[in-house]
């Protein structure tokens, strides 16, 4: 192997980007080329020993400022979701299934712990839990046997192959889409060869064009008043479990603003939702 290999074989492959990195495979890179060895919270110290035998550096200590990486694993509260596909497109191993507009459910064997898809979750609907006794830790300090270094290197292997194969379909879309884009502008415009009298109606383009643009507003209506319905509703629940049994009255009353704008929200999005053209979901 080469040593950038070597090097990557050595690190978690949570591709958490805590490193600073945009994955595993190119904190190896940096590394290689002279980068600290102490950027790597999910490796810790025993990634940083092995990093400093292999590099035949001194071992240092973990860099405090690039934060902490427990085994843990994502949970989405399902009820609270709203199908934006936010957390989809930054799960770096492909380890969320949704669809726009549908549920999403995180597939715990899969999962890092990387914690990338809290911050673009717009609803706060994402918990980091405990990583269950059933799964296998993909951190480091964790595996003492060889029989749990075993399975933990073949853990961060399915790891590293998920987050390459993700990368790989991400590249074959962008070429897609640019080939459907070098398509379009070469389009030729006006009447084919052949078929002169197909030019098209500019009136009948300029409706179709506003009743486009009408769509879309309508769209991103919808859109937005599901994002504040559930936002509404998180913070109401989060404020009755703050307050407890016994709320006071100035807790009361701050229940009760809570729940006229989730009801106020809620009713926005019903009445959208009763439009013509709009299915619920």
């Amino acid at each position: 192997m080469s040593l950038i290999q070597r090097i990557d074989a050595l690190l978690p492959q949570t591709q958490c980007g805590k490193c600073g990195h945009a994955g595993c495979r190119p904190y190896a890179q940096g590394l290689a080329a002279g980068e600290a060895i102490n950027k790597c919270p999910p490796g810790g110290a025993e990634t940083i020993a092995a990093l400093a035998r292999l590099l035949e550096t001194p071992i240092i200590d973990l860099d405090p400022s690039r934060g902490s990486a427990p085994p843990q694993v994502a949970y989405i509260r399902e009820a609270e979701c709203i199908g934006c596909t936010k957390c989809i497109q930054a799960c770096p191993v492909d380890a969320i299934v949704g669809a726009a507009k549908l549920m999403h459910t995180v597939i715990a064997s899969e999962c890092t712990g990387c914690d990338l898809c809290l911050a673009p979750c717009p609803v706060d609907c994402i918990d980091l839990l405990p990583l269950p006794d059933t799964l296998i830790p993909i951190v480091g300090g964790l595996a003492q046997t060889p029989l749990q270094q075993a399975a933990r290197t073949q853990r961060r292997d399915h790891a590293r192959r998920r987050h390459e194969q993700r990368n790989a379909r991400l590249q074959r879309d962008e070429a897609r889409r640019q080939a459907e884009r070098l398509a379009r502008n070469q389009r030729p415009v006006g009447p084919t060869a052949g078929n002169s009298d197909a030019a098209p109606d500019p009136i009948k383009a300029a409706i179709e064009r506003v009743k486009a643009q009408k769509a879309a507003s309508s769209d991103a209506a919808l859109k937005q008043a599901k994002i504040a319905a559930a936002m509404s509703r998180a913070q109401l629940s989060k404020a009755r479990s703050a307050f407890g049994n016994a709320p006071s009255e100035a807790q009361l009353e701050q229940l009760r603003h809570l729940e006229e704008a989730a009801e106020q929200a809620q009713r926005r999005l019903d009445a959208l939702l009763a439009e013509p053209g709009h299915v619920s979901a």
